[in-house]
């Protein structure tokens, strides 16, 4: 069982001073990332896939040398690198929408044409017979 922690007499023996001294460090700098991402990998090479990209080398022939050389991308992540870098992007992926399942726009009334409301299935069949 954890013990817990005495605020109080952590407070008297904190040193406000240099906790604040070093927060104001932390905020000059970006929060160290853990992990590495495909983009981080292929960053330093951006300039020469862009370079053969527009040359006519395929996301594919450029993932294929790359594998090669030992960097493991799939040529779908590294397209998706090379628009990004060619959209100007800032290296953030852009917000995907949602798809809505079938379930809630199936059950949604309001979705229902208003010359099929309150159709029954029983017995009409939905053709029309012009009255004379």
């Amino acid at each position: 069982m954890s013990t817990r922690a005495d605020y109080a007499q952590i407070a008297t023996k904190l040193d406000y001073t240099a906790l604040e001294k070093k927060m104001e460090q932390l905020s000059q700098h970006a929060p160290p990332r853990k992990r590495k991402t495909a983009a981080d990998l292929l960053e330093p090479l951006r300039e020469h896939l862009l370079t053969l990209h527009r040359k006519g080398w395929s996301s594919g022939q450029l993932a294929e040398e790359l594998k090669t050389a030992g960097v493991p991308v799939s040529p779908s992540r590294l397209r998706e690198c090379l628009s990004r870098w060619t959209a100007g992007g800032n290296g953030t992926a852009k917000p995907r929408n949602r798809r809505r399942s079938k379930r809630t726009v199936t059950n949604n009334p309001s979705t229902i044409p208003a010359n099929q409301a309150g159709r029954g299935s029983e017995s009409q069949t939905g053709l029309k017979l012009p009255q004379h």
